[in-house]
């Protein structure tokens, strides 16, 4: 239907035996490389810019909540001391080795498939509410 509507503009309606053009429409897709089908068919996936975002490296991962962690522990509002300031290192670290291992000791099975750990679990860590 999706693949109809880009390539035509239009859809048939059987009962009424006419033509339902269809404007302003906006299509957007995501597609989890680990589960489900792994194709698209051709024809529907011209219409679609395709980007692909793989999970970022550990030296990455560090950067990225380092400076968010050590942003937040420098604020002038929190006022944390410089010890304090300092464990921004050690911590994301710690984290990062806990996620890991996390990770890989509890692998999804069907039984289990709600043992499914992502960046979106690591950063409710580093989640800075003010």
């Amino acid at each position: 239907m999706i693949r109809q509507h880009r390539d035509y503009g239009h859809w048939y309606d059987r009962v009424k035996l006419s033509l339902k053009d269809i404007h302003n429409v906006q299509y957007v897709a995501c597609m989890n490389p680990t589960a489900g089908s792994f194709t698209i068919n051709p024809r529907l996936q011209r219409h679609f810019a395709v980007f692909s975002v793989s999970f970022p490296g550990g030296d990455a991962l560090t950067t990225i909540y380092k400076t968010i962690l050590q942003q937040h522990l420098a604020s002038a509002i929190h006022k944390f001391s410089g010890y304090v300031q300092r464990t921004a290192g050690p911590l994301v670290n710690a984290a990062l080795a806990l996620h890991t291992k996390i990770t890989s000791t509890f692998l999804p099975t069907a039984i289990k498939f709600h043992y499914v750990f992502n960046l979106r679990d690591l950063s409710n860590i580093f989640q800075v509410t003010l």
